[in-house]
């Protein structure tokens, strides 16, 4: 058995996203079919796969790092909070999903567990709420990404 601790560096777009409060987190859920039939009858017999959804959450420290606008939104980084314009845009047709890449900081257990993870399509998770903090205290951007898969299926790659 062997413990692994380590930060890892955020970028969204190759546009760094400064520091992360606590970590980041990825999780994944699947999606399956129950198969149950009149013989047992609500009791689940076996279960068809039929996909899975994978997420990216942390916070970050750094309100005004190069990757944050992007992050918080996406649609239209020339004008925060326009909507209108971007009305009926895809996530991945129209390219707004970004590449986002966690790499470990160098000399500590984390960086060979993996060393690197590239999530190809991601984007602002549908109904995360963006709450940032005006106030004398620190401003953290909290964030929700959700992973599309690639054109082979996957979510991403480790190295």
């Amino acid at each position: 058995m062997t413990f692994i601790a380590g930060r890892y560096s955020v970028t969204y777009g190759a546009a760094s996203m400064g520091q992360v409060q606590d970590g980041i987190t990825v999780s994944h859920r699947h999606f399956k079919t129950l198969v149950t039939g009149d013989n047992f009858a609500q009791t689940p017999q076996d279960a068809c796969f039929q996909g899975a959804e994978m997420f990216v959450q942390y916070e970050l420290l750094e309100y005004d790092a190069a990757g944050v606008r992007a992050a918080i939104w996406p649609y239209d980084t020339t004008a925060l909070y326009s909507m209108v314009t971007t009305v009926g845009n895809f996530d991945v047709q129209n390219s707004l999903a970004k590449e986002l890449v966690l790499t470990a900081v160098a000399n500590t257990p984390a960086s060979t567990a993996p060393a690197s993870i590239t999530f190809g399509k991601v984007i602002i998770a549908e109904g995360f709420d963006v709450s940032l903090l005006f106030a004398p205290s620190l401003r953290t951007v909290p964030l929700r990404h959700r992973v599309y898969p690639n054109n082979q299926g996957l979510f991403g790659t480790v190295a």
